[in-house]
């Protein structure tokens, strides 16, 4: 006997039985085949109590698939009831939905194959290795009673009969054969069945181990797939709804604002429907003998007077009066005890009606003669213009649509177009995107981000494919796109492009870097080397298919194939070929697949088929992309630069006249000239490269150029690098006294307790220094960070509202500062 956990006494495993101890059936067989038919019985209970629990478990299992399919079925009619007008809420339930069944199939597999197969292994061995014991058992008890009878019978022959006596010995002899053999087939299936029930039983339940493990493995590999299809759609969707709700609940505190000062003494604003010419609750005295008054919505629209009740929007407006040319209105008669009552007049019968207010009277009773008068100004009695319309003029313009044939994708804008001012302003490095911006225009202050996004030269058409009035934009590449192409930069990653709307999502930083950069200048730069015939992969158009849309995007910006020559890019191929056989060599040949091009030609055949062709050039209808020399080309910065030149396999010529790379982006880092550092980020320079002992986000910093920063932090630049001294950008900005670049780190979560090698934090350097603002920052974000709550914490908006605050004021500051400078340029000029 062995002693469980719990301490009662557990049947041990009784001991096997021996042959010689079976055929002579001796007391301790007896014992021991007592022992084994407890066990099987035990063993057997434990197997049915088992098969009803898993029986249990599919009952449960039907039910959990059902009900969650039940689930799915209503996230779809939630979708199409409540969602249907909003196609980004629709796409996002769509992939969920997508994900629903996947997971309802999975479990349907799972539990209708692992527990089945469970119950049926274990109940095959009840069925056949138990009972074979069972019924052995049974032939093995008859036969030992048929034995202890032949045994009683020989016993009690006499000696006086050896004929008896020699048949009993006979039978006797048959029976104890008979039994004999019957005890053995007994004991091999006791034996038979301890060697069965081992594997079989272990089987069973590793069957649903087994099982188990396919079905998470299956799940795991299934929504992997689908999380990398959806690419983080439905957590952007979120975000931006989420957004968006924070944005409407703030306009939402301010709709208190739109009651006007005196309730209903005046009209309530403009009617909806252009044909009304005013509308509102009127109380009207019935025609019985009660003279009873209802208050009705009234309408006067074309030349009737109209009204209907208020509990019923669907109900058709009655009637009260036709035809308003003939009818008179009027104060009320003296007999009218109420207030704000007016008398409409016909020649059959009169109307008294009454307003919530003496003047709101008035008002009804000027619109109704204005009517009046206006039928009566008519040629006809039938008046078809309604009086509020009736001095509008019948103006209108055609507006032209360019075709995508019209389109520069090199500019980003209509061929047709004119020039605007802003276009030629740009290619000078002195000017910033608010200085090209015409003088007759609102200031940049009075503009939404939208407004002033859409006013740079080229930002009017998609970057990638032409589509007018694009409302989505990269923030790390400066593009405006369509939302076909925001599509496509979307599955890029947000290593290579980070997709924003214009529309929906906030700007804050981001809107220096995108309004420094453009549709034109991001196209000189990405496309500079592009062939003037024969383009692979084939430009997009605005009709152009996804996989043509996915294989120009690619090569423009993940492989970069138009922005550095034919030649360098060839020489950067075979080094990076040479360095990948040499990892294949150092890691024992096992194979890394090299990231190889798409196939253009299937994408050109198939966008071929979906746009007109052109016998001459089917691509000549679409895109007009005027290319020149590279010696002659102007760069986005504005002038022809040294980094025209640069390659990404290596230094330029060995000509010393020309700037390295790093002298180029040191430089443009100091006066925040972007457009130069998207082209050495598009030549390939590693913007976290160190060189003399510094990087180019610590440059940007300590110049205080919030662009710059943005765009380093927006294009994988790490922000607690360290420069030779151990110095992080906070460090710098710190020690400047720069506190916009202070606010930039402080919300992307640099880290502000780093040491440098004098063993000062940026805090230490920021009090030395007394910049108020900036220890402000530091202090609000420590004691942020020391809050014990994990989950909406109170100082969070706290310290963003400090953020802000401190922000602003810094950027209040700093245009004042270039307001002063400004203005004493030009008076040492003029002097």
């Amino acid at each position: 006997m062995t002693v469980s956990n719990s301490g009662l006494a557990m049947p041990a495993m009784p001991p096997k039985i021996d042959f010689s101890e079976a055929i002579q059936d001796s007391p301790r067989f007896r014992t021991a085949v007592l022992q084994h038919s407890a066990y099987f019985n035990r063993l057997e209970n434990r197997l049915n109590e088992m098969l009803r629990h898993i029986t249990a478990l599919i009952d449960y299992s039907k039910n959990y698939v059902n009900t969650f399919y039940k689930l799915t079925v209503s996230v779809n009619q939630l979708c199409e009831e409540s969602f249907s007008d909003n196609p980004v809420a629709t796409a996002s339930f769509q992939a969920l939905s997508e994900a629903y069944a996947h997971t309802v199939s999975l479990f349907r597999t799972y539990y209708d194959h692992s527990n089945v197969v469970l119950y049926t292994k274990l109940s095959n061995f009840i069925k056949n290795e138990l009972a074979k014991v069972t019924e052995s058992r049974a032939h093995f008890d008859n036969m030992s009673q048929s034995m202890d009878e032949a045994l009683a019978k020989n016993a009690s022959i006499s000696r006086q009969k050896p004929v008896d006596a020699a048949d009993g010995r006979n039978a006797l002899t048959a029976v104890g054969a008979c039994f004999a053999h019957t005890t053995l087939d007994y004991v091999a299936h006791i034996n038979i069945a301890h060697a069965h029930k081992d594997h079989m039983i272990l089987d069973a339940l590793w069957t649903l181990v087994r099982e188990s493990s396919a079905f998470f493995s299956k799940g795991h590999a299934t929504f992997d797939e689908w999380t990398a299809s959806d690419n983080g759609s439905v957590a952007d969707t979120i975000q931006t709804f989420g957004a968006k709700s924070k944005l409407i609940e703030r306009k939402m505190q301010d709709v208190h604002s739109l009651v006007p000062k005196e309730m209903f003494q005046h009209p309530s604003g403009m009617p909806i429907d252009p044909d009304v010419m005013m509308e509102g609750y009127l109380y009207k005295r019935s025609s019985n003998a009660f003279k009873t008054w209802n208050r009705r919505w009234f309408q006067i629209k074309d030349k009737q007077l109209l009204y209907s009740h208020r509990s019923n929007d669907s109900e058709l407006p009655t009637v009260m009066e036709e035809n308003l040319r003939i009818c008179l209105v009027r104060p009320a008669p003296s007999n009218v005890d109420r207030v704000g009552c007016f008398e409409l007049v016909t020649p059959t019968r009169h109307h008294i009606l009454q307003a919530d207010s003496e003047s709101l009277c008035n008002d009804w009773m000027r619109a109704l003669q204005r009517t009046i008068l206006a039928l009566h100004e008519g040629d006809t009695n039938d008046v078809s213009v309604s009086p509020r319309n009736k001095t509008t003029g019948s103006n209108t313009t055609t507006n032209s649509t360019p075709s995508a044939a019209d389109f520069d994708i090199t500019k980003g804008r209509s061929v047709s177009d004119p020039v605007p001012n802003s276009e030629f302003a740009s290619s000078s490095p002195s000017l910033t995107p608010s200085t090209t911006l015409s003088s007759s225009a609102p200031s940049a202050s009075t503009l939404t981000p939208f407004e002033q996004i859409r006013r740079i030269a080229g930002n009017e058409l998609c970057a990638d494919c032409g589509t007018r009035d694009p409302k989505w934009v990269s923030i790390n590449l400066g593009v405006i796109l369509c939302i076909e192409c925001s599509g496509v930069h979307r599955s890029l990653g947000v290593q290579m492009s980070k997709v924003r709307s214009m529309t929906m999502d906030s700007l804050d930083n981001e809107l220096h870097v995108i309004l420094a950069l453009g549709n034109v200048k991001v196209n000189e730069i990405f496309l500079e080397h592009l062939p003037a015939t024969d383009v692979i992969p084939p430009p997009a158009h605005q009709n152009s298919t996804r996989p043509v849309r996915e294989a120009w995007i690619k090569a423009k910006y993940v492989e970069r194939r138009f922005a550095v020559a034919e030649d360098e890019r060839a020489r950067s191929s075979a080094t990076n070929r040479q360095e990948h056989l040499k990892q294949k060599v150092n890691v024992g040949g096992a194979g890394m697949s090299m990231n190889k091009s798409s196939s253009y030609a299937d994408v050109q055949e198939a966008d071929l088929n979906s746009y007109p062709h052109n016998d001459a050039d089917p691509w000549s209808a679409d895109v007009s992309i005027p290319i020149t020399p590279a010696s002659k080309r102007i760069s986005a910065c504005g002038s022809e630069t040294a980094l025209d030149t640069l390659s990404i396999a290596g230094p330029a010529s060995s000509s010393h006249q020309i700037p390295n790379e790093w002298d180029v982006v040191k430089s443009a880092c100091e006066s925040g000239d972007i457009p130069r550092l998207l082209r050495a980020h598009a030549h390939g320079f590693d913007l976290n490269s160190l060189h003399s002992g510094t990087t180019a986000l610590h440059i940007a910093t300590k110049h205080g150029q919030t662009a710059a920063v943005e765009f380093l932090l927006q294009n994988g630049a790490k922000i607690n690098m360290l420069d030779e001294k151990l110095n992080t950008a906070m460090h710098l900005a710190a020690q400047e006294g720069h506190t916009l670049q202070v606010c930039q780190l402080v919300k992307r979560g640099a880290d502000n307790n780093l040491a440098n090698v004098d063993s000062k934090t940026p805090l230490d350097i920021a009090m030395e220094g007394t910049h108020a603002d900036i220890v402000t920052l530091f202090r609000v974000t420590k004691m942020r960070n020391e809050f014990n709550a994990d989950f909406n914490n109170p100082m969070d908006e706290t310290v963003e509202v400090v953020i802000s605050d401190i922000a602003r004021r810094a950027a209040d500051e700093k245009e004042q500062q270039k307001s002063k400078l400004s203005s004493l340029s030009n008076e040492h000029e003029n002097q």
